[in-house]
């Protein structure tokens, strides 16, 4: 495959997707562990959901910081340091008997995490062309779905033995640092200004509109994927099929296994939809995927049902990234990468408090089904619309 001659080509590549399974760490190891940090430190619910939300805040406002500077100075200066961050932060909290602390901790972590997954897919974007950067960003996100996968069935697992053991896992991140120290190549920037100002492209020839939609379509993506999968199904899991938490966690890595799959086929998608259909029919799926889940009476159709909502993720989540590397302006890609995760950040950090709110007053089944539909209705009437 091309993506494995990369990687013997280009050790940099390793690194980037060795960090990106680092990042990916700081929902999904956490969230099957959610109700037993509520029973832990007897909390509710709303506040348990803290730990997510506290983690994704940060990056709303510092991304698009980080971006900027990462356009002037480089990727790897910043790159290196925030997988430190991320590990001893994150890694600290094992020892913290406060939750308040807890809290201000997992807020560092997510800053840090911010920065990792912008500049991941920023090098991705940098250092590779054409169908290999869409192959590459592809393998990414199977990367990313391999380890949304695996950690939560990690993280229940853990939880069982105590609620912050799965933090420990947190340190790996330091691991990852040392050798991309040396195998991390900074990308070649001597072709582009690095006095361009962000004001100048956004005020420039270039068409915003396909890029507004970029971003909606991510911050969508995320509040659905964080509200909805990784906060309502766990404690609808646990309240409704009285599973464990390492029972939760096999059920939330199973739409990774075909986020996965089909993240690694966006190049073929590509040449049959465009990206914008591709996104929209995610969504489509997405809302089959919400609303089975929301009406089944049946494990084993929750099961089918997330897996149906992995095949969701696969086709919109890669595409985006793919689209809107396509689109940037060498000169501004770290820019145009920090909104991207600005956005997702702020989706991620909505989600479950709003998922939560919805609950408190509809119950998680009709949350569910609720959102499954808005999904389901925006993805179809966009197809739609860009068939026509």
């Amino acid at each position: 495959m091309e993506w494995k001659q990369t990687l013997r080509d280009s050790p940099a590549a390793a690194v980037i997707f060795a960090s990106t399974l680092v990042a990916v760490m700081g929902v999904s190891l956490i969230s099957p562990a959610l109700p037993a940090v509520q029973e832990a430190w007897d909390i509710s619910e709303s506040e348990a959901s803290l730990l997510l939300s506290a983690f994704t805040l940060p990056g709303i406002f510092l991304t698009l910081p980080i971006g900027l500077l990462a356009d002037r100075i480089g990727r790897k200066p910043i790159l290196i340091p925030a997988l430190i961050i991320f590990g001893i932060s994150g890694g600290s909290i094992i020892i913290i008997s406060d939750f308040t602390l807890i809290l201000v901790l997992g807020a560092i972590q997510g800053a840090a995490s911010s920065a990792i997954v912008m500049l991941t897919v920023t090098l991705l974007g940098d250092l590779f062309t054409g169908e290999q950067r869409r192959v590459l960003i592809g393998t990414n996100a199977a990367i990313l779905a391999a380890g949304a996968a695996g950690y939560p069935l990690l993280g229940g697992a853990l939880a069982t033995l105590a609620w912050s053991a799965p933090f420990a896992c947190f340190l790996l991140a330091v691991l990852v640092a040392v050798p991309g120290i040396t195998l991390l190549e900074e990308p070649n920037r001597a072709g582009t200004n690095s006095n361009s100002s962000i004001r100048e492209f956004l005020t420039g020839p270039t068409a915003m509109t396909p890029f507004a939609i970029l971003y909606l379509a991510i911050f969508g993506i995320f509040v659905i994927l964080y509200g909805a999968q990784l906060t309502a199904v766990p404690f609808l899991l646990a309240n409704e099929y009285q599973l464990s938490s390492a029972g939760i966690g096999l059920l939330l890595g199973l739409p990774a296994v075909t986020m996965g799959m089909t993240a690694m086929q966006g190049d073929h998608v590509l040449h049959v939809f465009t990206s914008f259909q591709s996104i929209a029919l995610g969504f489509v799926s997405y809302g089959i995927g919400l609303a089975v889940v929301a009406i089944a009476d049946s494990i084993y159709v929750v099961t089918g049902a997330l897996l149906l909502f992995g095949l969701g993720q696969g086709l919109a989540e890669p595409i985006t990234d793919t689209a809107l590397n396509e689109r940037a302006p060498d000169e501004f890609r770290g820019s145009i990468m920090s909104i991207r995760t600005s956005v997702l950040r702020l989706g991620t950090t909505i989600g479950p408090p709003l998922s939560v709110g919805a609950a408190a007053v509809f119950g998680y089944r009709r949350t569910l089904l609720i959102s499954g539909s808005g999904a389901f209705i925006i993805g179809a009437t966009w197809f739609i619309i860009r068939r026509s």
